[in-house]
């Protein structure tokens, strides 16, 4: 598990997380839509308030200057003054529409239309000026005056309408009806405001009559339908007032109207009378959409307190909700997390550095208790869990395992010991046996004697002394020399006059025996082998220089790290045993060995003697132990015969 989007962790934390944000977001989305609901509805207030009541307001001024400006265009001598009050109520109006109307706080798509209708409105209102002008030249009829106030008045009328919409459904519903049933009341107005010209002139005019029927069939067929959407107890409280008196007497004044009046003719009924069957009517119906705006309000607030309800229960169950999913998948998430994390801490550890740890114990000869070492890990009772403990089934089958392979490679390394041992007593007494005159069969026992001291090293056993006791670097060059075959081929060169301590006497001999060895057989038997010393600055130095086959340059770099960095033995790469005889004993002694090409082809092995093991003539102590006669008589013997000489 590593820091990086595809880590455990992460994956486990989405998995957690990603259904709580799910629910928080719904549950955010529904708070929001519940909030959003019910503002809308406590914005009807507002829009009653500031929209819809001014605007109606407007309009009754409007309707009431139309008929002002009929009656005074149906006379020569129209009452100038009485028109001029009525412009002024409704320029008032006007003003007092455009003020609320900016303290209007509706919000949602249907608040942008109903900004774009009072820009229409401002737009419209722009025109009651004109028409005003016309009527003051006389320069208009009442057909033209009835038609551009309408025009003024629909454009209210498309302001209220868009102002109405709800999101409950009920309220919306309430709303646009009231708005409809004063579209029709307007068709009401609209016939007073004619009549009202006509019993003033007490005849039609020009295209008078035809208008009021036409204005008529409006309101005979609008007004029941108005009403049909509206609730069932309002609705019928609707059609009662349209067959009560008032509306009774209403129709049978429009109709002796029509049967008595023509075009150019006399109306068929009295200015007062007129008014007074008129204004009843007028004033039932807009009392009835008076308590049609209570009546939608009252739904709203009825629906707003549905929904302040709604929200209080779900919003705080799915609060509830998400606080404990949150909890838990914190608490799962973490449990999980935390014991994976413990795991893999616990496998990491056991790959790099128990297990390794444990295996180097072992090979060391250290016994170990298994049950002890063994890994055991504590994290619950699933399937992590099972998991622990199959990594500590694992550990210990390793374990055992390692135990098994060290104590057989214990019981490898005495078998070896013990007949390395026994190869060089028999060595020892056939070489104490020889002649003087057996040189090749000194040769060989010795160089057998030293296979058989290679079992004792791999087996990283003590070598066993021969008693050769503290010598100079020259008798052991030269003895080393003497032992080799094809003996003749080594030239020694100047030898620094230092002495080898006892115990570095024979690991010395055996390091550069290989060394020699090594040189000798991968050479020419025609070329020489050259051996000389010099004081260096870090000890003394031994070059053997060859002119054989010689390695690559990656094979040198390879066998220098080696030499240097000694691994563990492999049975396998039984090719190299000599370089890790060389390697280990190099090890043992703190003696540098690096090996490198000579120009013309072969190979240069340098030996770096540290200060430990050479020390100059003048300071070296006494010999303490004389070297046997047997091995300095024989070695003398040799040199002589093969006419080998130190130079």
């Amino acid at each position: 598990m590593r820091g990086n989007p595809r880590s455990i962790r992460l994956k486990i934390v989405l998995a957690l997380l990603v259904p709580v944000v799910a629910l928080t977001g719904l549950w955010v989305i529904d708070v929001k839509a519940s909030i959003a609901d019910a503002t809308a509805l406590r914005d009807i207030y507002n829009t009653r308030d500031n929209v819809i009541l001014p605007g109606d307001r407007m309009v009754e001024a409007l309707q009431a200057e139309r008929t002002r400006s009929v009656e005074f265009l149906a006379t020569p001598d129209g009452d100038v003054g009485a028109l001029r009050l009525r412009r002024a109520a409704t320029d008032a109006a006007v003003a007092q529409f455009r003020q609320s109307s900016r303290s209007w706080q509706g919000s949602g798509f249907s608040a942008d239309i109903t900004r774009a209708r009072f820009a229409d409105m401002t737009t419209s209102l722009y025109t009651l000026n004109l028409i005003r002008a016309k009527i003051d030249v006389r320069d208009a009829t009442s057909i033209s005056v009835l038609s551009d106030y309408a025009g003024i008045i629909q454009t209210s009328f498309s302001v209220s309408n868009a102002a109405a919409a709800s999101s409950e459904p009920l309220v919306e519903r309430v709303m646009r009806t009231i708005v409809a049933m004063r579209r029709a009341g307007e068709l009401l107005h609209q016939e007073d405001a004619l009549l009202t010209g006509v019993t003033k002139a007490k005849r039609f005019g020009d295209g008078e009559y035809s208008q009021l029927i036409q204005l008529i069939g409006a309101l005979r067929f609008q007004i029941p339908i108005v009403g049909t959407a509206l609730p069932g107890p309002d609705q019928a409280r609707f059609k009662g007032m349209l067959s009560g008196s008032a509306f009774v007497e209403l129709r049978s004044a429009e109709d002796r109207i029509i049967d008595r009046g023509r075009a150019g003719e006399q109306v068929g009924i009295s200015r007062e009378e007129w008014r007074a069957t008129s204004n009843l009517a007028v004033s039932q119906l807009y009392a009835f959409m008076a308590d049609g705006y209570d009546h939608a309000v009252e739904f709203a607030q009825d629906a707003r307190d549905r929904i302040v309800t709604r929200f209080g229960l779900t919003g705080l169950l799915g609060l509830i909700a998400i606080v404990v999913s949150l909890v838990m998948a914190v608490h799962i998430g973490g449990s999980v997390v935390r014991r994976l994390a413990e795991l893999r801490t616990a496998a990491t550890d056991l790959a790099r550095r128990r297990l390794p740890e444990l295996v180097r114990r072992l090979r060391g000869g250290e016994r170990i208790d298994v049950d002890g070492a063994t890994l055991r890990l504590s994290l619950g009772d699933d399937e992590i869990a099972e998991v622990g403990a199959a990594l500590s089934d694992v550990h210990r089958s390793a374990v055992e395992s390692a135990a098994a392979e060290a104590s057989m490679r214990t019981g490898m390394n005495k078998v070896l010991v013990n007949i390395a041992r026994r190869n060089q007593s028999l060595l020892d007494r056939q070489i104490e046996a020889l002649g003087p005159g057996d040189a090749d069969a000194y040769r060989l026992a010795v160089r057998m004697r030293r296979h058989a001291e290679h079992l004792v090293i791999l087996a990283g056993s003590a070598r066993s002394r021969r008693g050769h006791g503290a010598e100079s670097l020259s008798t052991v060059l030269t003895r080393v020399a003497g032992e080799m075959e094809q003996s003749e081929r080594i030239a020694i060169g100047p030898v620094a006059d230092v002495r080898v301590p006892e115990h570095a006497v024979n690991d010395l001999g055996h390091l550069i025996g290989e060394l020699l060895a090594n040189a000798v057989t991968f050479s020419a038997p025609g070329t020489p082998i050259r051996m000389s010393t010099q004081p260096g600055p870090d000890g003394t130095v031994v070059e053997i220089e060859d002119h054989g086959i010689g390695m690559s340059r990656t094979a040198i770099e390879e066998t220098n790290k080696r030499l240097a960095l000694p691994p563990g033995l492999d049975p396998s790469d039984s090719a190299r045993l000599g370089l890790y005889v060389v390697a280990t004993l190099a090890a043992q002694h703190g003696v540098a060995v690096t090996l490198g090409p000579v120009a013309g082809g072969g190979l240069r092995a340098v030996v770096t003697l540290p200060a430990a093991m050479t020390v100059p003539t003048g300071e070296a102590p006494p010999e303490t132990t004389a070297p046997r006669r047997s091995d300095q008589s024989r070695l003398v013997g040799m040199v002589a015969r093969a006419g080998h000489r130190p130079r």
